[in-house]
């Protein structure tokens, strides 16, 4: 049925949105600073470490075949840390916050000419108009940026399933809610922007995400940083560095915060997107500059 794989998009939609921040210019750190690796030691005097794994939104075998190092530090964990708890309640307050709530449609914010332009996107990817008629501007760009993916399967729910099979507690650094606020909180000619920003760029996303998936299997934290800037390079840079505060840099900060609880009880196995790691104000810097120990293990 359309509309249940409609919904479903959804909700793989916004798995993307947590497990790789597409689209978005990473501030940079030193060269060779945490240029490479997805599995990262977090040490901190009298505690056992923990470890920092960068995750990517993708139901390829490749991807979710973890490698033993990484799968040796989650059986050994005393628990898991995701960016957001994946239960069914989290996964289903999603697909509310993607539709436009005041009555308005969807055509209104961004008129007639862009508005036929989402309908045919979204079409080719089975949604049908009458879901698309009552989505936020946002909603329906980061929904186009999605990577298409068979199962639904990724790699974040897969190591949730997997912690919840195993009796591990779960725990999230950011509600649903949270998640979403960061979109919301755009103005409304930005998320204009954005969706006719993401049309214009359709022929090459999947390009794109196939040349991110190369280099996240490579374990290349500079390649997947330099790959993102390239999908930003056409663009608006007042749009990218307002995107790139919300969704990532402000984020970051925010999820650095509130690892430490975590960090300090020690044992903790901890998955973020993968973007979120590098650069000058990704975690894996935040971290060392709260004065963490970060090693490369994988």
């Amino acid at each position: 049925m359309k509309v249940k794989y409609a919904v479903n998009k959804l909700l793989q939609t916004w798995l993307a949105l947590l497990l790789l921040g597409l689209f978005v210019a990473i501030p940079h750190a030193g060269a060779g600073t945490f240029d490479r690796g997805l599995l990262w030691k977090i040490e901190a005097r009298g505690v056992a470490p923990s470890y920092l794994f960068g995750t990517m939104h993708s139901d390829d075998p490749a991807v979710l075949q973890l490698p033993a190092t990484v799968q040796q530090a989650f059986d050994k964990s005393s628990g898991l840390t995701l960016e957001v708890v994946l239960d069914a309640g989290s996964l289903l307050s999603m697909t509310s916050a993607f539709m436009l709530s005041d009555g308005s449609t969807l055509e209104s914010h961004i008129g007639s000419r862009l508005y036929r332009r989402t309908v045919a996107a979204l079409s080719a990817q089975g949604m049908p108009e009458m879901l698309v008629a009552g989505m936020k501007p946002w909603a329906v760009a980061v929904t186009l940026m999605t990577p298409p993916n068979k199962t639904g399967m990724v790699l974040d729910l897969f190591l949730y399933q997997q912690a919840i099979a195993g009796g591990k507690p779960v725990d999230g650094l950011e509600t649903p809610m949270e998640q979403m606020a960061v979109f919301d909180g755009l103005s409304k000619i930005d998320q204009v922007a954005l969706l006719e920003d993401t049309l214009d760029h359709l022929k090459t996303i999947q390009r794109m995400l196939d040349d991110l998936k190369d280099a996240y299997l490579a374990r290349d934290l500079k390649r997947l940083v330099e790959i993102s800037d390239a999908s930003m390079r056409d663009s608006d840079p007042d749009l990218v560095e307002r995107f790139n505060n919300k969704l990532i840099t402000e984020r970051n900060h925010r999820m650095a915060e509130r690892l430490k609880p975590r960090l300090q009880r020690g044992n903790r196995f901890i998955a973020v997107g993968a973007l979120h790691l590098p650069g000058g104000e990704g975690l894996l810097s935040l971290l060392t500059q709260q004065g963490y120990r970060v090693t490369r293990v994988y």
